[in-house]
């Protein structure tokens, strides 16, 4: 959704095409929980669900390439999750896809602006599976850290991720800016590294840090 919210700010548009793509995303992504589930029932009603919401945007308003985002969706949603880093940052591609769609829905175009704003939002969320996976290590360790040194070592992958973004950043100026909060972030993860975790505390900074970036990146690129 965070991706889908920075293509309706920079576009300012929320009309009924948008409204409908939103209903479809929406269908389709509990379609893939319900799938995953075993509860083909539903899977089925909500599949159904956003077909109904997809197919005026491609038969009314002819947004025939949302066809092609719905088949790269479709091979990633419905298959077995997966825990490889790999695995993960190709999910982050696929489902940052909402970006363009989104764009491409609200102006009509699929163009490098769109694209652009894809590789901002992998960039960013690509990151948060370095972060988290890190955390989650920590925890499985279950030894104290000891040192500053041992930390970093330990979050080195991380470090070195958000490092690249950092670097990212000041090359985008100032769109770059919307990295600023999670680079900080990461540092100051890797400095207090434990093997405590507490998963609810870890969502929901996500999301807060998510919120910050999509406003950030909406309000640079408007300005361009």
């Amino acid at each position: 959704l965070i991706p889908f919210a920075t293509a309706v700010g920079v576009a300012g548009v929320f009309d009924v095409k948008v409204a409908l793509l939103l209903g479809s995303i929406l269908s389709f992504y509990l379609a893939r929980t319900s799938f995953l589930k075993r509860d083909f029932q539903w899977t089925f009603v909500l599949l159904a669900v956003s077909a109904g919401c997809t197919a005026p945007l491609l038969l009314v308003w002819k947004l025939w390439w949302l066809a092609a985002f719905g088949g790269v969706a479709g091979l990633l949603a419905f298959r077995k999750t997966e825990r490889g880093i790999a695995m993960q940052l190709l999910a982050v591609c696929g489902l940052t896809l909402t970006a363009p769609a989104a764009l491409y829905v609200a102006t009509g175009q699929l163009n490098q602006r769109a694209w652009w704003l894809w590789l901002f939002n992998v960039l960013y969320f690509a990151g948060g599976v370095f972060y988290v996976k890190m955390h989650v290590a920590a925890a499985i360790r279950r030894q104290r850290f000891e040192t500053t040194i041992e930390k970093m070592r330990f979050g080195a992958s991380t470090m070195m991720y958000y490092g690249a973004l950092a670097g990212v950043g000041v090359a985008l100026w100032p769109v770059g800016l919307a990295y600023a909060p999670v680079v900080a972030r990461a540092v100051a993860g890797v400095m207090r590294l434990s093997p405590t975790l507490r998963m609810k505390r870890l969502g929901w900074t996500e999301v807060a840090y998510s919120i910050g970036f999509a406003v950030i990146l909406i309000v640079t690129l408007r300005r361009q």
